[in-house]
């Protein structure tokens, strides 16, 4: 052990993850192979001391084989692993290894607050070197467990140059881009460390080397963030005389630059040149002399031009970072770009001719801001003329039979000035839509429209007729919005006179029959999807993926996941529908890929909840919408598939309320018989605990009770457990342990005959909950100790944190605060790293209270504020009154009464609306406490003896109530005529606390 920073303990590592893995616990260095002991032992290393299930394991290393041949070849493995890690512990359903390494030295340091130690022990990617791509089921664990640690690495990295000196700062950066020599916020801080060292060249030549490697790995140019951190290049300085003869002699009117290979926006990210851009096809790019006339005659020699082509560019966002670009302004991407721009520009004058710019609404929006300022000369149809259309027609080519043919040159050009005019105000009406009409709305609308050819201008078209915020969303709902407005009947028949299609129509048109079929089947998804179930639900192989991908009607991130865009969805479900039985047949395939899928993720997952619930949020659209159709459809088997998965995930990610909304709909699901009675049993199971989590302990007792009924009538022996549980945990919570007493031991009878040893683990678990009601204390650590030893062995978290929260309210009970305070840690920091969010308040709660009574204040005021915090989006009665209760308890040891009035009046509030008796009770001691300290011994001792004697207080509230009375100073006190001959009952003194006069007493009670 080797001593660090304060409260910090440091361990020497033996086993070194984070680069090539090597074993230096021994006498030489032992280098780890792609082998499986050696892959073994990593995996035991990466879970830091939990114990993992031998199924998990066999399932990792060798998941071509059954479960009897793996974890045969797991025991060989094993044997030849303890040459090297002689500690490895092994017994008949898990093995552990205890082993000090840099991976958890590094989350030490991190909780110590060292981010900069922290980030420096890495020397390559985890376990480099070990990959096995023979080996699916391994690559996918290993390339999450990376995925995982880059970014916590990462996000440490960025904390410790927030708060580094320049140096360190470029050596951190220097450290990330070792990694990602594309990531620019490394880059930012690193040019900005070197302009504070005073090294502007240093910062140019690492700007144009990483605009250099962008542009050639990607086609993009750097953001404007970085680009703002290099302008102070060094320049040249010019004498006047110089200037003035480099000038032109004459001004020559704008000339469009020459074509930059591969740029793609000055302010474009990597991810938006990763997308798409929608292909025009037919668009014919040519130069245009004329610009300079279409401006308004040429510029006078003080005013400032600029030509701005935005062809490439497919982000309205990236039109005014260009902008900026050309015209030599830096800006800062915090702030409104359009104040910067006109803000530095002053009074200046500007020609900024804007080309191919009629995709994109925002170059509206710059227009009117620039004009508003009185920095631009150009009027609106100066803009018109540069985005306006470039085909000639026939009469301009020299060929007969245009509408415009023997026309004199002066009437044909004022025809498309006009046209062009009529295009910039749909185009200024796009902008009204996009970014005038709703201040924070506008993104939301640019979602309606996406970055459609056309979309923008046919959707303003209708800003004459509704309010933008309608229009969006209709938008949203359907794109038959977007059909062009009927042509007159007596319009002239031309070319420029034709009836516009729906805007998706032509791309529909120009699709192969095979790619219109994946197209439509494809509308099926929610949410995005896969490769695999493209293929398993469509029928999309991943030849017609990258077809539709290449047209811009189908998005793929970097995670390889693809997405419709929502207008695209529903023109392309638009399309199946017209296909009924086709239709029908793909929701029926889709709902039963994701419901077995679902059904399969709790054997994926393992004994780590957090996997199951990151695997259901990735999909989460598809598994709900799989849900619906099998309750719409009456599907029994998919719905008692999914119903404990997604019982799990509700549970873990605290999501109490929506789960309840999602499990009713299933009540009543299916056709009358067996099957819907056991599905209805499996529900009801489901549904109780999630009422029994919200603290709702009528409603999930009612439905536990119901349930088991049906459970027992079809014979569904896990959901008879699972109801027997909360019946039993709505009595405990009502403070009736002998009741709650037979309906644990009944389920722990059940759990034994079907050997199961989660089920065992939880009965004993109930049990000592029971126990410690009642005060039998060393029976309770009796069976919290059983079932904590069967959770690690079998590596379930969930249940582990659970049991050590149980445990450090037993040693609270028990007044062993320090005991308390380790179980509460360790608790909080299994939750913390397994996503487990519901247990996270719980831990915080109780560690502040072992806090609180351990004299650490500040400490426990932290904790118990973060039980308040993290318990908002869960929502749990339990941990709001607790927390109240200590921080009153915390106010009164600083001597502030009123604030710790309020905090038990918040906490008796919520303890009489859901009818909580034990928790009342609790309060009620606190409360005695309260009227102690403002002078008040004989209201005090007259409320603890009520709850001394009320046959609901649990063996704590009774042990702590009779320990403040004997504490009293005046043993008299305690004899007087009000304390033994006028008693108060529990509505009296909670009609005191909640009155505006707490201190009056109260006669009779």
């Amino acid at each position: 052990m080797t001593s660090g920073p304060r409260g910090f303990v440091a361990i020497v590592p033996r086993l070194l993850l984070l680069g090539r893995p090597e074993f230096v616990g021994a006498a030489v260095p032992v280098a780890f192979a792609p082998e499986r002991r050696f892959q073994l032992l990593a995996l035991l290393a990466v879970q830091a001391g939990q114990w993992v299930s031998r199924d998990r394991l066999a399932a990792l290393l060798w998941p071509e084989r059954s479960n009897t041949e793996a974890r045969r070849n797991l025991r060989h493995v094993v044997f030849k692993a303890r040459d090297l890690a002689g500690d490895l512990q092994a017994s008949d359903h898990a093995l552990c290894w205890e082993v000090a390494t840099d991976l958890r030295a590094f989350e030490q340091q991190l909780d110590a607050g060292q981010p900069a130690q922290a980030v420096a022990l890495r020397r390559g990617a985890l376990l480099e070197g070990l990959d096995d791509d023979a080996n699916p089921a391994f690559a996918e664990w290993l390339a999450a467990e990376r995925q995982r640690f880059d970014a916590r690495w990462r996000q440490a990295a960025l904390q410790a140059l927030a708060g580094a000196a320049a140096d360190q700062r470029i050596e951190l950066a220097r450290h990330l881009r070792s990694v990602d020599p594309l990531d620019e916020d490394a880059l930012e801080a690193q040019l900005r460390a070197h302009i504070e060292l005073g090294h502007p060249a240093r910062a140019w030549q690492l700007y144009r080397e990483h605009a250099q490697a962008l542009a050639e790995a990607l086609g993009v140019e750097p953001r404007t963030a970085c680009a703002t951190c290099s302008s102070a290049r060094p320049r040249r300085r010019r004498s006047r005389r110089a200037e003035r003869a480099r000038r032109p002699a004459k001004p020559l009117g704008v000339r469009r630059p020459a074509q930059r290979a591969g740029r793609a926006g000055s302010g474009c990210s990597k991810a938006t040149a990763r997308a798409h851009h929608p292909r025009r096809p037919g668009r014919r790019r040519q130069e245009h002399p004329g610009a300079a006339r279409a401006a308004g005659g040429a510029p006078r020699p003080s005013q400032r031009r600029a030509w701005v082509e935005l062809q490439d560019l497919s982000q309205p966002g990236a039109v005014l970072a260009r902008i900026a670009d050309q015209l030599g302004v830096p800006i800062d991407d915090a702030r409104d770009p359009v104040a910067q721009i006109g803000r530095q520009l002053g009074a200046q004058r500007v020609l900024c001719v804007l080309d191919n710019a009629e995709h994109l609404a925002a170059v509206a929006r710059a227009d009117r801001a620039a004009a508003g300022r009185r920095a631009g000369a150009a009027a609106a149809h100066h803009l018109a003329r540069a985005t306006g259309p470039r085909r000639r027609t026939p009469a301009a080519a020299g060929g007969p039979g245009g509408a415009d043919e023997g026309q004199p040159r002066p009437r044909r050009r004022q025809r498309v000035r006009r046209r062009a005019a009529v295009r910039a105000a749909c185009v200024s009406s796009a902008a009204q839509l996009l970014a005038g009409a709703a201040p924070g709305r506008g993104n939301r609308h640019r979602q309606a429209v996406g970055g459609l050819p056309l979309a923008i201008e046919l959707a303003a078209g209708w800003v004459r007729l509704l309010p933008p915020e309608e229009i969006a969303q209709d938008l949203r709902r359907s794109i038959d919005l977007l059909e062009r407005d009927p042509p007159p009947l007596q319009r002239r028949r031309g070319p420029a006179a034709r009836q516009r299609a729906p805007v998706l129509e032509r791309s529909w048109s120009l699709l192969a029959p095979r790619e219109r079929e994946a197209l439509a089947a494809l509308a099926v998804f929610q949410g995005g999807f896969t490769r695999a179930a493209a293929l398993a639900v469509a029928q999309v192989a991943l030849p017609l993926l990258s077809s539709l991908v290449d047209k811009s009607l189908l998005a793929v991130d970097e995670a390889g996941r693809f997405g419709l865009h929502p207008l695209v969805a529903a023109f392309a479900a638009q399309r199946l529908a017209g296909d009924g039985a086709r239709a029908d047949e793909l929701a029926q395939r889709h709902a039963a890929h994701y419901a077995q899928y679902l059904a399969e993720l709790p054997a994926r997952a393992g004994t780590d909840p957090r996997l199951l619930a990151e695997s259901i949020e990735s999909d989460y659209a598809n598994y709900r919408a799989a849900w619906h159709h099998a309750v719409v459809h009456g599907s029994t088997e998919a719905l008692a598939r999914s119903t404990e998965p997604w019982r799990r995930y509700f549970e873990v990610r605290g999501r109490k309320g929506e789960g309840i909304g999602h499990f009713q709909s299933a009540l009543d699901a299916g056709p009358p018989g067996h099957d819907r009675q056991s599905l209805g049993a499996d529900v009801r199971a489901a549904l109780s605990q999630l009422h029994y989590l919200l603290g709702e302990h009528q409603s999930g007792f009612a439905i536990a009770l119901a349930g088991a009924e049906m459970a027992e009538q079809s014979g569904n022996r896990r959901a008879l457990y699972g109801c027997l549980n909360i019946a039993g945990g709505c009595y405990c919570a009502q403070g009736r342990g002998s009741d709650a007493k037979p309906c644990f031991e009944r389920a722990l009878a059940i759990g034994r005959a079907a050997g199961a040893i989660d089920e065992i683990a939880n009965a004993l678990n109930n049990l000592g909950i029971v126990a410690k009601l009642e005060g039998r204390y060393d029976e309770a650590i009796g069976h919290y100790g059983q079932a904590l030893s069967m959770e690690r062995v079998r590596g379930r978290h969930t249940s582990v944190v659970r049991t050590l929260g149980c445990l450090a309210g037993l040693h609270l009970a028990r007044r062993d605060w320090s005991s308390a305070r380790d179980c509460s840690e360790e608790g909080l920091r299994l939750s913390e790293r397994h996503r487990i969010e519901f247990f996270v308040p719980i831990h915080a709660g109780t560690l502040g209270q072992a806090l609180l009574e351990l004299g650490q204040l500040d400490d426990a005021e932290r904790h118990l504020q973060r039980s308040i915090d993290s318990n908002r989006g869960i929502g749990s009665v339990f941990v709001e009154i607790g927390a109240a209760v200590e921080l009153a308890r915390l106010a009164l040891r600083r001597g502030d009464s009123a604030a710790a009035l309020q905090r038990l009046r918040t906490a008796g509030r919520i303890a009489r609306e859901r009818d909580l008796v034990k928790h009342a009770l609790d309060v009620a001691v606190r409360f005695g406490d309260w009227l102690l300290h403002v002078g008040h011994p004989v209201e005090a001792a007259r409320v603890w003896r009520m709850v001394s004697l009320h046959p609901q207080a649990d063996a704590a509230s009774r042990d702590q109530a009779q320990r403040s009375i004997s504490d009293l100073a005046d043993p008299t006190v305690t004899h007087c005529a009000q304390v033994e001959h006028r008693p108060i009952s529990l509505d009296a003194v909670m009609d005191r606390l909640l009155s505006d006069q707490p201190l009056v007493s109260t006669q009779g009670g």
